[in-house]
C-alpha cells in the first residue's frame, strides 16, 4: 500500500526508475529469509521496464525467481524470470559467467518445453549446445529438453533413441552393437539382475546411500526416458529396454538411491510379468519400488513410476478400482515437477480405469472431453490420439454417432488415422 500511495504521487516517466529504487532498497536491506519470502516483489520492481541493462545482481536475483518458480511448478512465472535474467547478461556471457547462463537458459527451455512453446525451446537449446566450453553434464536439461520435444511432441522415437544412445556414450554408458548380440546379453541380465533383486533384502534397500556422482544421475535420468521410446520405436529397438533398466537397477543398487530408482525397479517388476511371466515377483519387485518411492524426498520421477507400477504390474495382481487414486496422484505430481509427458499418461490409464471398471459413460465422455483439451494445448500427441480413440468409443456406445461400428464421428475418424508397423 505505501509503495502504491507513493508511487501515485511520482510522474509517469519517473515511476519506472522509482519502482527499481525501490527493489535495489530491498534487495540490499532484506534479511535473508525476508528476501526469499518476497523474491517475486523484489524482482518484479527490479525488472520494471528495463531493456538493454546488464547487471549481474538483477540476473542473480531473476535466476533465484526462476528456480523458486519451478519449484512450484509455476512455469509460466520460471519462463518470464529466466528471459529477463537471460536479457542483462553480459555479451560475453559463456566466457564470464558460464554457470549462471547455462542454468538460466535450462530453466528457460524446461518451462518453455512445458508450456508448449517449443519454438522458444529450441532457441535456447541451440544457443547452450552450441557452446563448446560447457560439459556435457551441464548441457544435460536441454538434451532432455529437447529429446522431450523430439519423442513426445514430434514423435520422432526412433531419432530420439538414437540422440539418448549418442549422449549416454559420451558418459561412458556404452550398449553392445547389434540388434541379436544387443538381445542375448539383454536376456542374460534380466535374469541375473532380477536374481540380484530378490536377494536384496527390505533393509539393504532402506540404507541405500543417496546417489550424488552426477555422471551417474545424468545417466539414469537418459536411461529412463530411452526405455520408453525404444519401446515406443519398434521391436528392433526393444533390447535396449531390457539393457537400460538392467543398468538402472545396478546402478542403485552399486551407488545409492536417486529419484529415479523407484522407477528402474517398477521397470524390472514389468519385465518380470510381461516377458518372465512370474507374478509373484513381478508383485514383490513392484512393492520394492514403492518402498524406493516412498524414501525419495523428491518427487521427480514419481509420476513415470506410478504409472508404470500401476499400468503393467498392479493393473494384473490387485483390484482395478484401488487404481484409479494411484493414477490422479501421478498426475498431479508430474504437474508439479514438470513431467507432463507421464502425468497425461497417467490421466489416460485413469480414464481406461474407470472404463474397465463399469463407470457410467456419459462421465467417461466428460473425462475424455477435458483430458484432450488439456493434452492438445500441451502437444503431447501420443496420449492426444489415444484418448480420442476412447473418447470416440464412448460417443458410439451412447448412441451418438451415425455409425456405431467405426470409429468415425466428433471425436476421431478411424480412415484419417496412418498406421505405423512397430517392427
Amino acid at each position: 500500500m505505501i509503495q502504491q500511495a507513493a508511487s501515485s504521487l511520482i510522474e509517469e516517466e519517473s515511476r519506472a526508475s522509482f519502482r527499481r529504487s525501490i527493489g535495489e532498497v530491498l534487495y540490499r536491506e532484506l534479511s535473508e529469509i525476508k528476501l526469499e519470502a518476497h523474491l517475486f516483489e523484489v524482482a518484479n520492481l527490479l525488472n520494471t521496464d528495463i531493456t538493454d541493462v546488464t547487471n549481474i545482481d538483477y540476473v542473480q536475483i531473476n535466476l533465484r525467481a526462476a528456480e523458486k518458480a519451478k519449484d512450484i511448478s509455476a512455469f509460466d512465472k520460471c519462463s518470464y524470470y529466466a528471459s529477463k535474467g537471460i536479457s542483462m547478461l553480459p555479451s560475453d556471457k559463456w566466457e564470464s559467467h558460464p554457470e549462471m547462463a547455462v542454468r538460466l537458459y535450462s530453466l528457460a527451455a524446461e518451462a518453455e518445453r512445458f508450456l508448449g512453446r517449443h519454438n522458444q525451446m529450441e532457441m535456447y537449446c541451440s544457443e547452450v549446445l552450441a557452446q563448446k566450453s560447457i560439459s556435457i553434464l551441464q548441457k544435460k536439461e536441454v538434451y532432455l529438453a529437447r529429446l522431450d520435444r523430439m519423442a513426445n511432441a514430434e514423435l520422432r522415437h526412433e531419432d530420439a533413441v538414437r540422440l539418448c544412445l549418442s549422449i549416454l556414450k559420451e558418459l561412458k554408458c556404452r550398449f553392445p552393437r547389434g540388434r541379436v548380440k544387443g538381445l542375448v546379453k539383454a536376456l542374460v541380465l534380466v535374469h541375473r539382475t532380477v536374481k540380484m533383486v530378490k536377494q536384496t533384502s527390505t533393509e539393504m534397500l532402506e540404507s541405500l546411500p543417496v546417489l550424488e556422482d552426477p555422471l551417474k544421475l545424468a545417466a539414469m535420468a537418459y536411461l529412463t526416458r530411452l526405455t520408453l521410446w525404444s519401446f515406443l520405436a519398434g521391436e528392433k529397438f526393444g533390447h535396449f529396454i531390457l539393457l537400460a533398466v538392467t543398468k538402472m537397477v545396478h546402478i542403485t543398487l552399486s551407488y545409492g538411491l536417486s529419484e529415479l530408482s523407484a522407477n528402474s525397479l517398477t521397470l524390472l517388476g514389468a519385465i518380470s510379468l510381461h516377458i518372465m511371466g512370474d507374478v509373484d515377483t513381478a508383485q514383490s519387485i513392484g512393492e520394492s519400488a514403492m518402498q524406493l518411492q516412498e524414501r525419495c524426498e523428491s518427487e521427480t520421477g514419481k509420476a513415470r513410476t506410478f504409472l508404470v507400477l500401476h499400468a503393467y504390474v498392479f493393473y494384473h495382481v490387485k483390484p482395478l478400482q484401488s487404481l484409479s487414486k494411484s493414477f490422479l496422484e501421478g498426475y498431479q505430481s508430474g504437474m508439479r515437477t514438470g513431467d507432463g509427458a507421464n502425468a497425461l499418461w497417467c490421466l489416460f490409464n485413469n480414464i481406461v480405469t474407470l472404463y474397465m471398471t463399469g463407470k457410467p459413460l456419459k462421465v467417461i465422455e466428460e473425462k475424455c472431453r477435458a483430458s484432450i483439451t488439456q493434452m492438445v494445448e500441451m502437444k503431447e500427441e501420443d496420449q492426444a490420439s489415444c484418448i480420442r480413440i476412447y473418447w470416440q468409443f464412448c460417443f458410439n456406445l451412447m448412441g451418438s454417432s451415425n455409425s456405431t461400428v467405426e470409429l468415425d464421428g466428433k471425436a476421431m475418424d478411424e480412415k484419417e488415422v496412418i498406421f505405423t508397423d512397430a517392427s
